[in-house]
């Protein structure tokens, strides 16, 4: 046979390659290129393998994930000591960074419909982009969400450029807004007129309450926090925006108090926050993710979100949670017209819970009144008859038989009866009324203490 009929060409020079030649082969597509070709710009290597350009850009191939080798942890001997729900936890972010990719919209269309929806709550999803101005994209952003054939829980929105009395001329149907001024300068007591603003959007199907605490405007940060309460578990939902123009440093130090704050609480934070994790290439960046941890909190997106022309894509938009370990799916939905994708992340709330256990409670039979008065009496009864107790209980099996005929006798209806009210379900008990009730026990201790 002629070597030279069946030799490769390398994919920079078009030269073949030779035998003896030595090259390098990328690990996803195949292609081949002689190893003094190798420049930054056409192959990268990430995990020990080696990537062509076309492969890193049209594919989720460079992504976040200090924990990608977790699988491996259970056979670590320096981890022999640690709570095993702590290595489960470092398992299961590692799996949510990995598993995060890039939809596109009848991508995302046909995974929505993949998961299994036994009720209306059952998802709960959270969507976010960087607007980039109001004026000029919202209607756009308009035409993409009736696109998607799902209503996200909360939609997020930073870099609006508006103010809050300005919001309701830009309304989404079935959602409910609201917005946060945007930052004015106390030198010259001007309001940013560009890169600034965010806001939340929340549907209609849910009771939320601002927090005016974690919601501020400074020229470091940006916030707008909410509290939905008419869910199985309060959840509490902020959006974050910080400018690229101010010290990382700065914001790092707000954002950890806003961690803080949130202690305790199940939390999602949607952002931009203009640092690329995944090439944290400074002390600032590295207690940037350090903050994000030690809190308890972690990042749901591991891939790109952001290019700008002729520069390299960058991981700088995300959702923080501190609810990592219920189901999630997460991941970039693609809009190739946009420097930042839209991103978003679903938590399968109730997703271990069977048919039967979604339905209705089934009425409860109730077959005696413990009413005060037929307590009366049942005492009365053992007091007159107490010398009976005394001569016919030799075991405590008569014992119970006897008192059980008392029991009958004062206490137990005439017919049974059946009500929707029981132990699991009480139509007046809701969660604000709970929490008003702990409020009160906790507020009252605290006094007592005085």
């Amino acid at each position: 046979m002629n070597r030279t009929n069946i030799c490769e060409n390398c994919v920079c020079c078009s030269k073949p390659i030779r035998a003896g030649h030595p090259f390098i082969n990328c690990n996803k597509c195949d292609c081949i290129l002689h190893k003094r070709c190798k420049t930054q710009e056409n192959i990268v290597t990430f995990r020990e393998k080696t990537y062509c350009s076309n492969c890193i850009q049209n594919h989720d191939i460079i992504r976040y994930n200090p924990f990608y080798q977790a699988p491996h942890f259970s056979n670590n001997e320096l981890l022999d000591n640690e709570p095993q729900d702590y290595i489960d936890s470092i398992g299961t972010i590692s799996k949510t960074l990995e598993a995060c990719q890039s939809y596109s919209t009848n991508k995302f269309n046909i995974l929505m419909k993949q998961i299994p929806q036994t009720t209306s709550m059952s998802i709960f999803s959270h969507y976010f982009r960087n607007i980039d101005g109001n004026g000029t994209n919202f209607d756009k952003l308009a035409v993409e969400l009736a696109c998607i054939d799902h209503k996200f829980s909360v939609i997020g929105l930073a870099e609006t450029n508006i103010d809050s009395c300005n919001s309701e001329l830009y309304q989404i149907k079935d959602y409910t807004s609201c917005y946060q001024n945007r930052f004015v300068s106390n030198k010259t007591q001007q309001v940013k007129s560009k890169g600034s603003g965010v806001s939340l959007y929340i549907h209609n199907s849910f009771n939320f309450s601002v927090i005016e605490k974690l919601s501020v405007c400074t020229e470091q940060f940006e916030s707008l926090f909410v509290t939905i309460t008419n869910v199985p578990e309060p959840v509490t939902v902020g959006v974050v925006y910080r400018s690229p123009s101010n010290p990382l440093a700065n914001f790092n130090t707000q954002y950890k108090k806003v961690l803080t704050a949130l202690k305790g609480h199940k939390a999602y934070i949607l952002g931009d926050f203009n640092v690329n994790i995944t090439n944290l290439s400074g002390p600032d960046e590295d207690i940037f993710e350090e903050v994000i941890y030690s809190h308890g909190f972690t990042p749901t997106i591991s891939i790109p979100t952001h290019q700008m022309p002729h520069c390299s894509k960058t991981c700088i938009d995300n959702i923080h949670t501190n609810d990592i370990d219920s189901s999630t799916i997460s991941g970039v939905i693609q809009d190739s017209a946009s420097h930042h994708q839209p991103i978003f992340c679903l938590q399968l709330m109730n997703s271990d819970a069977s048919p039967e256990q979604n339905k209705s409670p089934e009425k409860t039979t109730i077959y005696y009144n413990y009413s005060n008065a037929n307590l009366d009496k049942l005492c009365e009864e053992i007091e007159t008859d107490i010398d009976t107790f005394y001569h016919r209980c030799d075991s405590f099996e008569s014992f119970m038989n006897l008192f059980q005929e008392k029991i009958d006798m004062t206490c137990k209806l005439a017919s049974p009866k059946t009500t929707k009210r029981n132990n699991i379900t009480n139509p007046w008990i809701t969660n604000g009324l709970i929490n008003s009730v702990e409020k009160k026990a906790r507020l009252y201790f605290e006094w007592k203490k005085n």
